[in-house]
């Protein structure tokens, strides 16, 4: 474990309806940082009272990056659950639940759940906006001091806010409605509208070029994209350079940090990859049928993901490819069919694998959501949040036929979007 040492104060219980607490609990990055509503002591915690110190300054911002590391590992791993990519392969509630459609607005583990793996399923609600609250309050911080009592301290701020905005991204993308800080239920295009102006700022805040500059401006992209800005959407994802690619770091230490891709499906093998998946023959989805005895909860066989198969595996966070794929996606819905192809094959070409053909704008627009489909598979909720912008069927949704998990046997329920927590609806 490299950090040694944390700052704390008491989360309130309820924490969505209550982050406006003046101090909240920061774990940092190689602690895992996410607790919830636990209180938790760590070794060398410094006491809360030192929060206004600047000179903690580094260590502050490293436990923003590690709260939304914390949050982004249960959202993407999730969102890939919820989607059309795996299938469960258990009863347990509520953990068929999140592979069934069927999770709901009063599920305790959806929304208070906390990172450790031991403790929760998916833990998305609390975890996401501590990631949010956090961002916003460092940055705060960072902003009342100067450049004399924190060594570059406009570097740490482009990176709370790169961080942050991808926060309000996520929750923009494929939650059904969001709350602010005790504040009235919203649609979530306001979490998106928020994104936008934190990669802004981070954009302004970095150094040209740099990890976070590339981060934000992916995301900015992204947010682009989200709003059907295609224009801006294009023009931002050109920005990004070849080569470019970030991940949300995993590791050993603690339950708190293991990728719950590998822990829940790729382990214990509580959800399997989908079949769609298994048949689609490119390197970028990268699957395989486990051996050596290992299966599924059924006791049938477990297909997993190979990028995915130790606690400590990174997840893809953003990426030249990704940026390229919303680049690809802003030309054809703009009517720039060739365009669009130009970038799509030039990938497939790179990877030995046979070039794709529209007829139409709406062929190349369906062309790129099969490439999004690979290329992005299996991580950052992309494909949830494609099958939402898009209204695609999947498992019973949309005008799917498939109205039964065929694993289970159980009917798929009515969830699509994350729900808006009841206790948010309660005030609890």
């Amino acid at each position: 474990m490299s950090v040694s040492f944390s700052y704390r104060t008491r989360w309130l219980e309820r924490a969505p309806r209550r982050l406006q607490l003046a101090g909240l609990l920061v774990g940092l990055a190689g602690l895992g940082a996410c607790h919830g509503i636990l209180d938790v002591d760590f070794p060398g915690r410094i006491p809360s009272a030192q929060v206004n110190d600047p000179t903690l300054a580094p260590v502050l911002v490293s436990s923003v990056v590690g709260d939304f590391e914390c949050a982004y590992n249960a959202y993407a791993s999730g969102s890939s659950v919820l989607s059309d990519e795996y299938e469960t392969t258990n009863g347990n509630v509520p953990l068929s639940n999140y592979g069934e459609r069927s999770i709901g607005a009063d599920e305790d583990d959806y929304v208070i759940g906390p990172c450790e793996s031991n403790q929760s399923d998916f833990g998305i609600v609390t975890t996401m906006h501590t990631a949010r609250f956090q961002s916003e309050d460092i940055f705060t911080r960072l902003n009342g001091w100067t450049d004399t009592q924190v060594p570059g301290r406009v570097s740490l701020m482009a990176k709370v806010r790169a961080y942050g905005g991808y926060a309000y991204l996520l929750m923009g993308e494929t939650w059904c409605f969001v709350a602010f800080n005790g504040g009235a239920k919203q649609a979530a295009s306001t979490a998106t509208d928020s994104a936008v102006l934190k990669f802004k700022a981070a954009i302004t805040l970095a150094a040209p070029n740099s990890d976070m500059w590339n981060l934000a401006q992916v995301g900015l992209a992204r947010a682009y994209m989200d709003k059907k800005d295609w224009a801006n959407a294009a023009a931002t994802a050109a920005l990004v350079p070849v080569g470019f690619s970030l991940n949300a770091d995993r590791g050993n230490e603690n339950d708190r940090r293991w990728n719950k891709f590998t822990y829940l499906a790729s382990n214990l093998g509580a959800y399997t990859v989908a079949d769609a998946y298994r048949v689609m023959d490119d390197p970028r989805v990268g699957v395989a049928l486990a051996t050596g005895g290992k299966v599924n909860f059924n006791g049938g066989p477990l297909w997993y993901v190979t990028r995915y198969t130790a606690n400590a595996d990174p997840i893809p966070l953003a990426s030249y490819r990704e940026a390229q794929l919303i680049l690809a996606e802003a030309k054809a819905q703009q009517g720039d069919v060739s365009g669009a192809l130009t970038i799509l094959n030039d990938r497939r070409t790179g990877l030995g694998l046979t070039a794709l053909s529209a007829a139409s704008q709406a062929d190349a627009v369906t062309a790129v959501l099969f490439e999004r489909q690979r290329e992005l598979a299996f991580m950052g909720g992309s494909r949830l949040n494609d099958l939402l912008r898009y209204s695609l069927p999947w498992k019973g949704a949309n005008g799917s036929t498939v109205k039964l998990n065929p694993y289970s046997s159980r009917p798929y329920g009515n969830t699509t979007c994350w729900p808006f927590p009841t206790k948010e609806t309660n005030g609890a």
